[in-house]
């Protein structure tokens, strides 16, 4: 039962790794690869359409959400990382990761269909809120534990 315990902790902990580095790598990647640009501003030419861009911005697409939007990821990669020493005391992180993830995509799925030119959402980041959702579910300590 102790190393089933231990295990299943160890777990926890690479998720919470994997997570949080994942978003402090891919997150600044995303943004300047993610082709209808929040740094370029438009789709570069032969690039598949998956949807309409944002709409125009003053700040050349780099619209005032997104920085928000990275600000509050970034903050729980790196709370994350520093978690995975003692996932059983960090389990609020997991908490938090599925309710904010589950919330977020709940909410632009919504926007996906009400407001235009956002629906291309349906293909990336909503599928990926949840599947961060389910991993932070599955792996949570207090469940595994």
């Amino acid at each position: 039962m102790v190393n089933e315990q231990a295990r299943d902790l160890r777990a926890s902990s690479l998720v919470m790794k994997v997570v949080g580095w994942g978003i402090l790598v891919g997150l600044p990647i995303a943004m300047i690869a993610y082709a209808p640009g929040f740094f370029w501003g438009e789709l570069p030419e032969n690039f598949p359409l998956l949807g309409p861009q944002h709409p125009p911005s003053h700040l050349d697409a780099t619209h005032p959400y997104l920085f928000m939007l990275f600000s509050l990821y970034i903050a729980w990669a790196i709370l994350l990382i520093r978690g995975a020493k003692d996932p059983k005391a960090a389990a609020s992180l997991f908490d938090w990761g599925i309710l904010a993830n589950l919330l977020h995509g709940l909410l632009m799925i919504f926007q996906a269909f009400t407001i235009p030119n956002e629906h291309a959402h349906l293909w990336a980041d909503i599928p990926l809120l949840f599947v961060i959702s389910a991993a932070m579910w599955y792996w949570h300590p207090n469940r595994l534990a």
